[in-house]
């Protein structure tokens, strides 16, 4: 691996949902041995973490906002209107996740992507309000519907960019990438099952958009072991966040 700044690193942060303490984990690492992020790009649960980080929310608050039954009450039954749930945006505990309101205000710049569906195309925001873009960012249809932003009908980014890196390249970063998806390979069955052909395609296609960002990268993180960890799930958050933490300690340290 190579050597980098001590003040030059921005962080590129990969959808996953609940397996997003892998990330917490190693920004607790850096909190630890005083590793500044200078920038901040993510999809889905990363563009959450991502803001609230660069909000100055650290990573063991973070963790304990997403373990909360207050964070699980925010989850509504939407009736199917558009999406299975809705999210109670007025919620305090959304509040004490992202603090700040607008990208604009924030100390660093954070980037966040997300798909719109009106005209087809990839944008990665440094300005406008936290809150509406996170929630696009993570709108996985059809668990939930799109967000409308400035006549723009917008979807979870991950669909199409999981590790965003490009909007850090160019600009003299050191860029860490963290994968919550690690490659598997498939063995070829005889047997149909179409739920599991429909699995092996969409993650052929996130493979296929990660590989961009493992290849531009300065730096690349996963472990095989996040596969052990549901995306669905608040139950395993601490032993997702330590090994995150673990990773970060067992690969990191030697290129500080």
């Amino acid at each position: 691996m190579n050597k980098t700044s001590n003040n030059n690193l921005a962080l590129a942060l990969g959808g996953g949902a609940a397996r997003g303490a892998f990330h917490l984990g190693f920004l607790h690492f850096c909190e630890k041995h005083n590793i500044q992020i200078e920038a901040y790009s993510g999809s889905s649960i990363g563009s959450i973490i991502s803001a609230s980080h660069a909000s100055g929310v650290c990573a063991k608050e973070q963790l304990r906002i997403f373990a909360s039954k207050d964070l699980k009450k925010i989850f509504k039954f939407n009736f199917f209107r558009n999406g299975l749930f809705r999210i109670e945006q007025t919620s305090k505990i959304i509040e004490e996740l992202l603090p700040v309101k607008n990208l604009e205000e924030l100390q660093k710049p954070v980037y966040i992507c997300s798909y719109d569906l009106r005209e087809k195309k990839l944008h990665y925001f440094n300005k406008g309000e936290i809150l509406s873009l996170c929630l696009a960012s993570s709108a996985l249809i059809p668990l939930f519907k799109p967000v409308k932003h400035e006549n723009m009908y917008l979807i979870d980014g991950g669909f199409f960019d999981n590790i965003p890196i490009k909007p850090l390249e160019n600009k003299g970063y050191d860029i860490l990438t963290i994968d919550l998806f690690p490659k598997r390979e498939y063995s070829v069955s005889k047997k149909i099952n179409p739920l599991r052909i429909l699995k092996r395609n969409l993650l052929k296609s996130l493979y296929e958009n990660h590989a961009y960002s493992k290849e531009f990268s300065t730096h690349y993180l996963t472990s095989a072991h996040i596969r052990n960890f549901s995306l669905f799930t608040f139950k395993q958050l601490e032993d997702c966040f330590n090994l995150g933490f673990k990773e970060a300690q067992n690969h990191f340290l030697d290129i500080i």
